[in-house]
């Protein structure tokens, strides 16, 4: 009788074990397959991703580190078919959505919500092929924020989620803001998209500012025909994705425009930008690989033409009365018939017109 256990007591341990969750099925530990992202950022190179099959990487995958804390990484294996590509394209955009809108005046002191018409854009753009591939570098940055325990999650989400043995989607697991480690960590560096008074575009290395008064269809200065999705690609070349030193300068975003702008434009049809900010004559010239990096730095070199300005561009224009062989604050001119090249510019051939003075993304 002493080896036999009391009937109340097995009744007891078998209670017991039914509240207990299975050890085995309790946190997956990271699958095989499945990696974290790089440590550092890579520059994008936008020609060479675009040549590729797929835009979006690999899918997004929850794990458990050794505390059982959640971990994010991303499979090695391709998608199957372009549904599937769509759906990592879609997940990078629910991620943006929840982590990377700024509040008003949260990416600058003048910031805005983005109205839902700006929201519409850079969706349609996340979903394109070069949106995918910038929205994935966004995305990669919060696996990053995420896994160093700077973004804060729903852990009622996550419990019960472990406890069924179906992890649920970054997106829907985090909520959007800081953790506590991450409000008082000094590289918890969020991308934001942020609105503002004004038309068009512009970034800096953090952030992309969308105006409220939306995009030109054609360029003032050549009217060239604006494609909106090449606008983006070209602002997100001077963030901490592409370029951040080329904003600011023209021979930086002739680069831009060379590197992050024309792939995108041929892409969707559009003939690539043949000059950054020329009126006339345009059409002449051949556009090529570094045809604008190119030409600017050969007039620079050329006797009587140089780069006067080389500050923030994207606010003026310039309205000249006729073409001159010099790059005049923002345009190259071509020298009308029978005037002699080495003539002096006088102040009067060009006026310089502000746009609406909008203080810089910060």
């Amino acid at each position: 009788m002493g080896a036999t256990m009391p009937f109340a007591a097995m009744r007891f341990l078998l209670f017991l074990a039914l509240l207990a969750p299975p050890a085995s099925a309790a946190c997956p530990s990271r699958p095989t397959d499945v990696f974290p992202p790089t440590l550092e950022r890579q520059q994008v190179n936008l020609e060479r991703e675009l040549d590729a099959p797929w835009q979006a990487g690999g899918a997004i995958v929850l794990y458990c580190d050794a505390e059982g804390r959640p971990q994010a990484g991303r499979s090695s294996h391709p998608p199957r078919d372009a549904m599937e590509e769509q759906a990592r394209r879609a997940e990078h955009w629910a991620l943006a959505s929840k982590l990377n809108m700024a509040k008003k005046g949260e990416a600058h002191p003048r910031g805005l919500p983005l109205a839902k018409p700006q929201m519409e854009l850079l969706q349609r753009f996340a979903m394109a092929d070069a949106g995918a591939v910038w929205l994935r570098e966004v995305a990669d940055d919060s696996l990053r924020l995420f896994n160093k325990g700077y973004l804060d999650y729903d852990r009622t989400l996550w419990a019960r989620s472990v406890k069924a043995g179906r992890l649920p989607p970054l997106s829907r697991l985090l909520n959007g803001k800081l953790s506590d480690k991450g409000l008082f960590a000094g590289d918890a560096n969020v991308f934001k998209f942020s609105g503002y008074a004004g038309p068009g575009a512009m970034a800096h290395p953090g952030a992309i500012g969308l105006g409220d008064g939306g995009l030109r269809c054609q360029f003032p200065s050549s009217n060239e025909l604006v494609d909106p999705h090449a606008i983006l690609s070209h602002e997100f070349g001077h963030t901490r994705y592409g370029d951040p030193a080329s904003g600011g300068s023209l021979l930086g975003e002739a680069r831009t425009v060379e590197r992050y702008e024309n792939p995108v434009r041929v892409r969707n049809g559009y003939e690539p930008r043949a000059l950054y900010f020329e009126r006339v004559n345009q059409g002449a010239l051949e556009a090529k690989k570094d045809s604008l990096f190119d030409r600017l730095l050969r007039l620079e070199r050329q006797r009587g033409i140089a780069v006067k300005d080389q500050t923030m561009v994207e606010r003026y224009h310039c309205d000249c009365p006729g073409p001159l062989p010099i790059i005049l604050d923002c345009e190259v001119r071509e020298l009308p018939a029978g005037e002699d090249a080495s003539a002096p510019v006088q102040d009067h051939d060009c006026k310089l017109n502000w746009k609406p003075d909008l203080a810089p993304l910060r």
